[in-house]
Formats: structure tokens, sequence, C-alpha cells
């Protein structure tokens, strides 16, 4: 169920961090020693433990294979020091496992009543409130504080009523000012759709942006931008070269990395490596060729090189079939596929379904600090989390249906949300607003909403597709439709 607990405690301790949680307010703490739950909150949290978890982690918390115990000193050093609300969140996000996200609040926040009631943490005369934060200023200790006496048991309370499924995540702040034509194109250009934006070690701005039109494909236009800070216009590249680009990625060096999501038989479906000056000095996949093996692509979508130089593709971007002279018709590609920092192929993982593992359009990328993979798996509404060998960790749907994502380097996680709709159909998911999520890679706590400017159910898609932000904190949302670059600048 919960596969973030079946890693050894060193590990989870590792993977969740202990220190500057998204929760932990400067304020003063109270202690979970002092009883912040109440018994009958505990008796429904344990009837829902039973019915989502305990057939991974044992009725009795007692973890079974290699899952970890739910109880005593593996559990207790895990959380020592986090808060209620860090361990709310988290079981609300990924738990249960064939199914995240799908508890909700109330019943997130029963269950954890319930593991800090077998933990031997005292109940008391109120409920754990379920609304969003609750618990923030709740810490978990092993051993009660010295000072803390534990309540006196209390009455107990009434059931409170049955709750849905995670609910849409519309309501955080919007702390961002809009600035549009942030980027200014040479004379006589105009944007064209856009799903890149990146920045380099200079402070300099890269897109990727689809020759004015959607399709670069017979254009003799330049698809690389590069921009200075103030998004003054610097130089472009790529004529000929790239027929759809898809993704961007800067790694380390400053060379600049094009996913290029089509094909028309001579180029595309391949990812480019170029230096600063468009200099080609890698090309991943063969170049007009589409396949799902260890030499091929078939419409990538994202690429990311890991620190140690490690290349990770995203790749398929529907349900699409492959027909190639050396295939018959098969289903499209639905994997990620890992290389070496030469190119050489290593592993993939995926492939069609919504179980964990499994992608419906694997659409972005990012990497958090404990060098986790974040990967925006669209149609199914969620962002998986994996190991760098493709195990799996978690998955989070409280940050909407991924088409952009990207990871800061103090943790924060942005992902865009270009396609959810209230219509059936292709992107139905009602109730969900399109525009950019800001919150924690640590805790997945969602903070901060930017709202799409368009609200009409029969766009199909607006927004951003791709999205970064700054070493200032300014974001930029790369978008398909409106076909601009917008710059979101804190107020």
């Amino acid at each position: 169920m919960l596969r973030w607990l079946s890693i050894s405690a060193g590990c989870l301790a590792a993977i969740m961090g202990t220190t500057t949680l998204l929760h932990a307010q400067s304020s003063a703490l109270r202690s979970a020693w002092e009883g912040v739950y109440t018994a009958a909150q505990a008796d429904r949290g344990k009837a829902s433990y039973s019915s989502n978890c305990a057939r991974c982690h044992g009725e009795g918390l007692e973890g079974r294979d290699e899952i970890a115990p739910l109880k005593d000193s593996h559990f207790m050093s895990n959380w020592e020091g986090q808060t209620v609300a860090d361990l709310v969140q988290r079981v609300r996000g990924t738990m249960p496992l064939d199914r995240p996200g799908s508890l909700s609040s109330a019943t997130s926040t029963d269950i954890v009543a319930y593991l800090l009631q077998q933990n031997g943490l005292p109940a008391g005369n109120a409920e754990l409130p379920s609304d969003s934060g609750a618990g923030s200023n709740i810490r978990i200790d092993s051993l009660a504080p010295p000072g803390v006496t534990a309540p006196a048991a209390p009455p107990a309370a009434p059931p409170a009523p049955a709750q849905g499924g995670l609910a849409p995540v519309n309501s955080a702040p919007n702390p961002y000012g809009r600035v549009d034509n942030f980027l200014k194109l040479p004379a006589g250009r105009h944007m064209g759709s856009t799903s890149t934006v990146a920045g380099d070690s200079h402070g300099n701005i890269w897109l990727a942006e689809r020759c004015g039109e959607n399709d670069c494909n017979g254009s003799p236009l330049d698809p690389v931008l590069e921009f200075d800070a103030k998004g003054n216009f610097i130089k472009s590249f790529g004529a000929g070269q790239i027929l759809f680009p898809h993704g961007i990625w800067i790694d380390k060096n400053d060379h600049i990395w094009i996913a290029d999501n089509h094909n028309n038989g001579k180029i595309g479906d391949v990812v480019l490596e170029f230096d600063q000056n468009g200099k080609i000095l890698k090309t991943l996949g063969k170049p007009g060729i589409a396949g799902s093996d260890a030499q091929t692509f078939h419409e990538p979508n994202a690429v990311l090189i890991a620190p140690n130089g490690d290349i990770f593709v995203s790749d398929g971007h529907g349900g699409d079939t492959i027909t190639t002279a050396a295939h018959s018709p098969t289903m499209g590609n639905s994997r990620v596929v890992k290389l070496d920092p030469d190119g050489k192929f290593l592993m993939q993982w995926g492939s069609h379904g919504s179980g964990p593992g499994e992608f419906q359009t694997p659409h972005c990328l990012a990497m958090d600090s404990a060098g986790r993979l974040f990967v925006g798996d669209r149609s199914n509404n969620r962002i998986q989390i994996f190991d760098q060998n493709g195990k799996f960790i978690a998955a989070w749907s409280q940050f909407s249906r991924p088409s952009g994502c990207y990871i800061d380097k103090n943790d924060v996680l942005y992902v865009s949300d270009s396609e959810s709709r209230d219509r059936p159909g292709y992107a139905y998911h009602p109730g969900w607003k399109r525009g950019v999520r800001v919150g924690s890679a640590k805790t997945g706590v969602v903070t901060a909403f930017i709202p799409d400017e368009i609200d009409d159910p029969a766009v199909g898609a607006s927004g951003g597709e791709g999205v970064w932000a700054d070493p200032s904190g300014a974001i930029y949302n790369a978008e398909v439709y409106q076909k601009a670059v917008v710059r979101y600048v804190p107020k």
C-alpha cells in the first residue's frame, strides 16, 4: 500500500528529510504527547486502516515482507521532529498504493490518529482537525518531552460523516503578479507554440518555440532561442534540425538538451544535445525512425540529466501506433528510459496503465535534492516518484494534471496544468482548475496556485505546458495554445 513505508528506516529518513519542513513553523510547537486526537477518532482510523492499509502493512502494523512496521521504534524514528500535518499530507498524497490520493482528508487524519494511538501517544479531548494545514504546530516526538503530562481519557465523540476522494486543490493563495511579453523576440519574429523554458548558469533564459506556429517542419526559422536575464534576445539556432521541440534541459556544462517529439521520416523522434553555439554534441535515438527498443524513441516528451550525468527520457505522448519497416503496428510508448552519460541504454520502466509504475503520457521530468525522479503522468492526473532505478516511491494527485514540472534547489516543486476540464472526454478532471501549483517536493503540500486566465471548457488546452523558475523565484510558463511565455513574479 504505502511504498514509501516499505523502505528501511534509514532510507526513508534520507528521502523524507528531517529538517526545513514546510509545516515546521517558527512559532512554538506543541507535542503530540499532549493529546491531539480523540479515542473515537482513532477507532475510525482503525477501521479505515483495516480497509486500506492492513493488506500491505498487517493488521497489527507489524509490516510484511519488505514493508517496514508502522509502530514502535521503526515508525517513531522516521517521524521524529516532523509534524502531524506532514504525516497527514504524506498519508493523503501516497496511499493506498493502488489508488494514491483517493482517501479524503478526514479519512487520512483518522488514520494518523490511529497510528499515533498505536505508537503510544495518548488521546485527548479534541479531535485532530482535517482541514488543510491542521497539525502544522504539533510535533512528533519519540519520547514525551519533560513536563508534558498525558491528558485524562475523554468521552467518545460521535463518528464524522463519510467524505469523498481527494478534493480539487484550487484555493491556495496566488502571491504572484503576471508579466506578459517579457522575452523580446528579434524584429519580424513572433512567438509560436512552446512547451520549453529553462535557465543556464549565466542567468540567461532559453526556450525552444515551434517556429512561429505549432510545428517547425519545413520552416527556415531557428527554434532554439537565448535571452538575457532582462528578456533581451541574444541568439538562436537549430533551423532544419528540430521538428517539434517539446522538452528542454540545461546541464551543469550549460549544454542544451531538446526532446524532439515529432518525426517526418528524416529527422525527429530523438533527443539532441547542443553546445551553447548550436553545435550538436550528441543524438539519442535514430533520426526519423520511430521505435520502442533500446536504440529508438517515439514522441519523447522530456529529458533530464542527473548530477552524475545519467540521462532520463520520458517517451510517449499517447496511445497511437508505431509503424516502421522493422516493426508491425504496436501501441505507442509509455515509458521512462535511462541512459549513461555517453548515451548507452541502461534500463527502462513503465507501460500503458494506471497502476504504480505505469503511465498514460509521461509528460515531464524533475529531480529533487534527494535524487528522487518525479514523472508527470499527465493522463493519470498524477505525479509518480521513483528512485533512479525505477523503484516506485509514491504518487501525488494534489498537483493536478501535470503538463510541466520543475524542482528548484530549495526543493520547491512547480507543476503546470494545461488541460484539466469539467467536460467529459479527453482531459476530464472535474473541479480542477488549470494553472501552476507551487509546493514542496519534500512534503507534497501545495502552497500557491496561479490560475490560467482562460476558463473555457471548449478550449482543449491552455496555459503553460513547460514551467521553470529562476533563482529570484520568478516563474516562467511556456504556453502552447496562447503561443507565449508568461513571467510571474512574487508580489
